[in-house]
Order: structure tokens, then sequence, then C-alpha cells
């Protein structure tokens, strides 16, 4: 059975943690059916209780007509103090069909976008090509990272690729001037953005070589760009990485989304040449998230261990990965009661600071998505207010 026949059955589980966890493994794979997002969204508006989890990881998954329309609908009833979840899902819209829907979607999208829409769908290269260089000017004089500004700035690469107007040779030349600085700027990150939208596998090294440099923002487009290729050459090329002190959270989280028999494999021996418990709770997480049955001697001799980083909730992630896979464990109960215990405590705190009715801390201060979060919580960021 492959990844999504080991997955589609507990897409909509009525068990929590597993259908959490099932959402947590497809969060970065680029492959899942569009008619799987629907299903998802309209479970999210049936099941309060699932609602804040589905809304969060659905974010990277292609948005049909169906789910626009989906989100119409149920936006207007929602929690006040939750609907920015479902907003914030519009920024992944194609501009064609929020151009379509516009009346209706007018009172979530700031008036500059459509604005930004309508050049994109009836814009020339010129201007096309002269609003793209304003918004990287503003990106580069800016203070702090604007989130709202890279947004547009996607949105018009993803237009100039898709309309032929880059070569190979121009990327050529913006990748060797840029590798020549310490840090890549915001063309430069948006020059990885479009390789990964051209499938330019003739990149993977070159890409893969940036695992280790410090910088957030570029190691997302990096990360994208590589998993988008889902070939065994960009497992080869990642998988030196997987065990070095800088490259080890963003290699992993490559590594795991190509579900390849070769993945599992060079995870294994990760886990095996680790020495940080919080390593060998990372890459655990990416084997689980394999849904490989090839992987369950090390998961068995990691559980064996007598304490887990406050990294990984690795309890609720064995637990959801023998249940989808349908093996026994005579843990297995134990391990379900100990997340849910970590769940329902972490909602009492939750409660407790008021986070849930206040909007997500916003990732200005290049927090990486798998750092401990700010808030002390002890998760992951992307698990907590990086929601």
């Amino acid at each position: 059975m492959t990844f999504l026949e080991k997955i589609k059955p507990h897409l909509l589980s009525n068990d929590f943690l597993i259908q959490q966890t099932v959402l947590y493994a497809i969060h970065d794979y680029p492959f899942v059916p569009e008619e799987w997002t629907v299903d998802l969204l309209k479970e999210a508006f049936v099941n309060e209780e699932k609602q804040d989890s589905i809304l969060i990881y659905v974010e990277n998954q292609t948005f049909n007509e169906d789910a626009v329309k989906i989100l119409i609908e149920n936006i207007p009833m929602m929690d006040k103090t939750k609907v920015h979840l479902a907003i914030n899902l519009l920024d992944h819209i194609d501009p064609e069909l929020a151009l379509k829907y516009k009346e209706p979607l007018a009172s979530y999208i700031p008036e500059e976008m459509w604005t930004l829409y309508e050049l994109i769908q009836n814009g020339t290269e010129e201007e096309v090509y002269t609003e793209y260089g304003k918004i990287l000017n503003s990106l580069e004089s800016a203070d702090t990272f604007k989130h709202d500004l890279y947004i547009k700035a996607k949105k018009l690469a993803a237009c100039i690729v898709k309309n032929n107007w880059i070569t190979e040779e121009e990327i050529d030349s913006v990748i060797q001037e840029e590798f020549k600085e310490q840090w890549f700027s915001f063309n430069g990150i948006l020059t990885i953005y479009m390789i990964g939208l051209l499938k330019l596998d003739k990149y993977i090294p070159l890409l893969a070589s940036l695992l280790e440099r410090d910088d957030e923002i570029m190691l997302e487009e990096v990360s994208v760009a590589l998993i988008g290729l889902q070939s065994d050459e960009v497992v080869q090329e990642v998988r030196p990485y997987l065990n070095k002190e800088n490259s080890i959270i963003y290699a992993t989280s490559i590594v795991e989304n190509i579900k390849s028999d070769l993945a599992v494999q060079s995870l294994r021996v990760a886990y095996h040449d680790a020495e940080e418990l919080e390593d060998q709770d990372l890459v655990i997480e990416a084997l689980c998230h394999q849904l490989s049955e090839e992987a369950i001697p090390e998961i068995c001799d990691h559980m064996d261990k007598e304490y887990f980083s406050s990294l990984v909730d690795v309890e609720q992630t064995v637990y959801s990965y023998y249940s989808i896979l349908g093996e026994r464990h005579l843990d297995l109960e134990l391990w379900r009661k100990v997340a849910m215990d970590r769940e329902m405590n972490g909602r009492d705190r939750s409660k407790q600071n008021n986070i849930l009715t206040t909007a997500p801390i916003k990732n200005e201060n290049k927090v990486g998505r798998n750092d401990p979060c700010p808030c002390g919580s002890g998760k992951k960021y992307k698990k907590c207010c990086g929601k």
C-alpha cells in the first residue's frame, strides 16, 4: 500500500489523536488529493472540536472551487475567536478563483490584494515585474519580516513562472550571485521558490548544500522545493545533513516527506547515528510519518527509553503509527493515555493563558517552525503559537 492509501481510512478518524497525527503527516506532503481537503473542511465545520487542527494543517493543500465555496458558506457563522484560522486560508486561493468569488470574499481580503489579483490576471510582463521589484525592495528595507508583503511577492513570482517570463539562465545568474553572499536576499529566496515551481532537479545538490545556513525563510523555501521534487536523488543529497546539528531539523523534514524505501532506510540509519535525544525524537517522528513497517525495530527501541524530549509528542505519534498500520503493542493504551493527558493539560493551559481568544503570535523574529515555542509550552513553534 502507498502512503496515501494507508492514510485515507484515517483522514476523518473519530480518534482525535490519530486524526491530528494524520493532519501533521500530510501537512507538508505535496500530493494530497484535492477532494481530501474538501472533506476535511466539511468536517471542520461540522465538528467544532476538530476545527482548529483541521484549519491549521490544511493550509498547504490545494483549494479548489468546492473548498472555496465551503469557506464562503461557513466563515460568517464561525466563532469570532476562530475566524482568523479560516480567513488565513484565503491567502492560499489561486487569484483567478478568488476573483471569480470576489463578491462574497470581498470583506475578508484587503483591497490591495484585489488590485494585485487583477494585475496577476491581466497585467503585462513589464507591469508584473515592476510591482514585483517594488515589493522586493519593500521587503529588503523593512526592519522586520513582513508576512503580507512576502505573500504578495510569492503570488507575483508564481505568475512570472506560470507565464514563462523567466528563463533558467536568469535563475542561474541570480543563484550564482546569491551564493557569494552570507545571506540570501528576498530576490534569491523567491528564486528558490521559482525553482521549486519549475521542478528544476539540476539544482538539487545546490539546494541541499544550503541546509546548514541560518536563514529560516530561505530554508522553508529550500525544503518546499526539495520535497516537491519527490525523488531519491533528493534523499541522497540531503541524508548527509541528517546528522549535522545545524541542519537536522530541515533535513529530517525533507526526507520525512519523500515517500520512498531509500528515505525510510536513510532515516533508520540516521536514528542509530543520532547521539542527542532531541535528534532521535525528530527522526522517530519522521519514521512514523513514513508509515513504513520497516521502521518498527527503531520505533520499538526508542520507546524503551526512559524519557523523551519535549520537542515531539512521541507517545501520540507512535500510538497513531501503530493504530494506522494495524500493528499491536502491549503499551498501545498506555501511550494513548499519556498523549490524551498531555493534550488535555495543554488545552487547560491554553485557556488559562487566553491563547485561544487572541490572534496567534506572528513569526516576525524568525522563530524556526521546529524551534521550541517562545510561549514556554514545550511544544515546537509550528505546533503551538506558530499555528
